[in-house]
């Protein structure tokens, strides 16, 4: 076990390590900023990034999504990234960074990453515009890569992004481009990290299920074969989930503003804090996680809302 100094943002943790098939999990009190990784290690070198997802920012900031102020929360969950101690070496925007496609809210967004100084990676989601992102995330340690390296660990950002729909899709330029980097960084000896907004997964909530990746079957035939992919990583349902299949974990990261009601047939909002996904990954291949909420960042949102 590891302990980590504390955080005033951070007041609850839930954690899952991860090492040669053991698990772990480790909840805290809420009293305490003190949390534990059951497979830390400290025998191995770690590359340390945070994953943020859904921002849903407007071209007004002080502009709500379903009862809440979404640039308030996301500026109060940054700022808690930014008080980490040690501060993660890179962060992972996992779509829906705004909730128009306005080239002001990537802006500003531009602008609030600069200020915390960590260099970032994205992808798009369902409520981004790829032109309007690729114009304004760029500069203040953003980085355009879409597939880069780190130490033993190699990361893929896939575009699921479809103009005009909700769902998730990956076409056979996506499949062919995925199958080259599998053989490439299986040769090259590395693990890989795959990320994209979608989950290639249902989560039991029948308005969300609808929505995840179209071509989740395909994708798991593509990932079959490949023993060094470790980790599959999504947005999207704001909310925490978390499955293993076929010697894959696939997690969820929930959102800076406004969360889902797990398991819920129909449209329903959650009223638990926003939160961030840190991630160590350990040069022999396993990992730890740990979900992060931010109690100071949270806004009661309008449950009388029945539609998103």
């Amino acid at each position: 076990m590891s302990s980590y100094p504390s955080n005033p943002f951070l007041t609850h943790s839930d954690s899952l390590g991860l090492d040669s098939g053991d698990r772990e999990i480790t909840e805290q009190s809420e009293e305490t900023a003190v949390y534990e990784v059951g497979a830390l290690r400290s025998d191995q070198p770690s590359l340390y990034f945070v994953q943020l997802t859904d921002f849903h920012l407007f071209t007004d900031p002080e502009q709500h999504l379903l009862g809440v102020k979404t640039e308030a929360s996301f500026a109060t969950v940054l700022a808690a990234v930014a008080a980490l101690d040690p501060r993660p070496e890179f962060l992972l925007l996992t779509g829906d960074l705004t909730q128009d496609g306005s080239a002001a809210g990537y802006a500003r967004l531009k602008h609030y990453l600069g200020q915390v100084g960590i260099p970032s990676y994205w992808l798009a989601g369902n409520h981004d515009r790829i032109p309007a992102m690729t114009d304004q995330l760029q500069g203040n340690g953003i980085r355009p890569d879409k597939h880069f390296t780190q130490g033993q660990w190699s990361f893929v950002l896939l575009n699921s992004h479809r103009p005009g729909q909700d769902s998730g899709h990956l076409d056979d330029q996506d499949f062919d481009n995925l199958r080259q980097i599998l053989i490439e960084t299986e040769a090259a000896g590395h693990y890989l990290v795959i990320t994209l907004h979608h989950p290639p997964f249902e989560v039991g909530s029948d308005w969300l299920d609808g929505s995840a990746l179209q071509e989740r079957e395909r994708f798991f035939e593509l990932l079959a074969p490949y023993r060094h992919v470790r980790l599959v990583l999504c947005g999207h349902i704001h909310q925490d989930f978390q499955i293993h299949h076929n010697g894959v974990t696939y997690l969820s990261c929930p959102s800076t503003c406004i969360q889902f009601k797990p398991l819920s047939d129909d449209f329903a909002l959650d009223e638990i804090p926003p939160a961030f996904r840190q991630i160590w990954l350990h040069s022999d291949g396993s990992f730890a996680t740990r979900l992060c909420r931010v109690p100071a960042g949270f806004q009661k949102p309008d449950l009388q809302i029945r539609g998103y």
